[in-house]
């Protein structure tokens, strides 16, 4: 716990949480803002209410996570590199693989309350603008769970990649780039591409359904424990140069 608390300290430093809780509110404004302006379209579309709620307007929302979370992971080792205070921290009485576990959990507990901070905009809409009687509290509730762990090998796999490079650019250029790849390849059906996290996090942004793929999700699942594994493994073992 007492590392926890000096995590959390220094995530304040770094503007960690500021990027995080910013995308949280420029995710639900643009929830509201998309469907005030696009409101009569949407309503036209052929889909059920829930769908078209969840499903045309998480896309947009779905993008600003993604950045958030790639800003924020390559953020969040920046502090540890400078002054090369990562290497001084293998010489102190402290697990390096526990301060990694800890950021892991940062993330993760922020990137949950952006998630639930842009759904309550979602529930705001849904009662208020969707047909009477068409909103669905419990679809909100699975798609936004679905929506959550589908993240959690983006998030996973960048903060691993943050660890290994001193060089803020090169995660940064990574998560650029697995966002192009990912954008490119979202739409095919090929079981293969689901080891690219970044596909499985897009999946449900271009789906035309709220209910979520359970196969998606449990290769959501694996992946994040495989990346997390590894970075664990890596900061325990790997001795920064």
């Amino acid at each position: 716990m007492r590392m926890l608390a000096i995590e959390l300290q220094k995530e304040k430093r770094t503007g960690v949480t500021g990027v995080l809780l910013a995308v949280g509110v420029l995710g639900a404004a643009y929830a509201f803002i998309n469907f005030f302006v696009r409101r009569e379209t949407l309503l036209a579309l052929p889909l059920a209410p829930m769908d078209v709620l969840l499903t045309q307007l998480y896309g947009m929302i779905m993008v600003l996570n993604m950045f958030g979370i790639v800003v924020a992971a390559c953020m969040i080792y920046e502090m540890e590199f400078k002054g090369n205070a990562i290497k001084r921290i293998h010489m102190l009485p402290v697990s390096v693989a526990g301060m990694y576990l800890c950021k892991f959990l940062i993330l993760t507990m922020l990137f949950l309350l952006v998630v639930s901070f842009q759904n309550l905009a979602l529930m705001r809409i849904g009662m208020n603008d969707l047909p009477k009687g068409s909103f669905e509290m419990k679809t909100l509730i699975i798609f936004a769970g679905y929506s959550f762990l589908t993240s959690m090998p983006v998030l996973s796999f960048m903060l691993l990649v943050s660890s290994r490079f001193e060089n803020m650019w090169i995660p940064l250029g990574i998560g650029v780039s697995g966002f192009l790849s990912g954008m490119a390849l979202a739409t095919s059906d090929a079981e293969l591409l689901l080891i690219h996290p970044f596909i499985i996090m897009l999946k449900p942004a271009v789906a035309m359904s709220a209910q979520p793929d359970y196969m998606i999700l449990i290769v959501s699942l694996i992946e994040t424990v495989i990346f997390l594994e590894i970075g664990l493994w890596m900061a325990e073992k790997l001795r920064y140069e």
